[in-house]
């Protein structure tokens, strides 16, 4: 069920070199400047690109990682894209919390009754009376539902995202005698050997980044709980 939320909440749209030097997965402009930097520090953004190793099933994982956690980006993005959003329409400093946004919605359209409602994981904003809801709050509406559809795609991928990537990581001294061991000629040794490494780094960053999407948007969704009256 988790694995299959991300593919279903996508709601924000944002010279050659050698075969196996090609990408995999994740082949934006993004993708691409998101290759480490030499010193070995791990890059804070960007999508992450998966590279030819020259084993298919070890290739297939890396690929699979890469496109998990790329959507999860996507749907993180979109998240801040539509809280923003929400803060600014409605006057919002940068530190305010959902909260604080929503008591100045109803400040602002005093003569409706505007209230967050939270149905399972799914929270909408209710206004009632229903007939002549102003377009502004119309808007407000949409992106309140879209900013939940957003949150619960960056929470759903998380713990199999973080399964993936940990097995990876667990098993890079095999990987790395396989790959060896693969490679016909000492050039594509090193080659394809570059190749693994600059993909365990980018799993690293995923690794990092993405407890960090999960936790920002469990928060949303527990706050917006807490304003529908709902214990999370």
């Amino acid at each position: 069920m988790e694995e299959i939320w991300w593919r279903r909440f996508c709601c924000c749209q944002a010279g050659s070199s050698p075969e196996e030097r090609e990408p995999l997965i994740g082949e934006s402009g993004s993708a691409r400047q998101s290759r480490p930097p030499s010193n070995g520090s791990v890059q804070r953004s960007g999508n992450i690109v998966a590279r030819h190793v020259g084993i298919p099933d070890v290739d297939e994982r890396f690929a699979d990682v890469a496109e998990t956690f790329n959507k999860q980006q996507e749907h993180y993005e979109c998240m801040e894209e539509k809280r923003k959003t929400l803060m600014y329409r409605y006057r919002c400093s940068a530190g305010d919390s959902l909260s604080d946004c929503l008591k100045k919605i109803k400040d602002e359209h005093d003569t409706h009754q505007v209230r967050l409602q939270m149905k399972g994981y799914d929270f909408t904003l209710v206004v009632t009376p229903e007939d002549e809801v102003p377009d502004k709050l119309k808007r407000t509406q949409e992106n309140v539902s879209e900013l939940c559809k957003a949150a619960k795609a960056v929470v759903a991928v998380g713990t199999k995202l973080q399964e993936m990537i940990n097995w990876l990581l667990k098993a890079e001294e095999t990987l790395t005698s396989q790959v060896r061991e693969a490679a016909e000629t000492h050039q594509e040794q090193k080659r394809l050997g570059g190749n693994l490494q600059e993909n365990l780094q980018e799993a690293r960053r995923a690794k990092e980044l993405s407890p960090r999407y999960r936790e920002e948007a469990g928060k949303l969704l527990n706050e917006a709980a807490l304003l529908s009256g709902v214990t999370p």
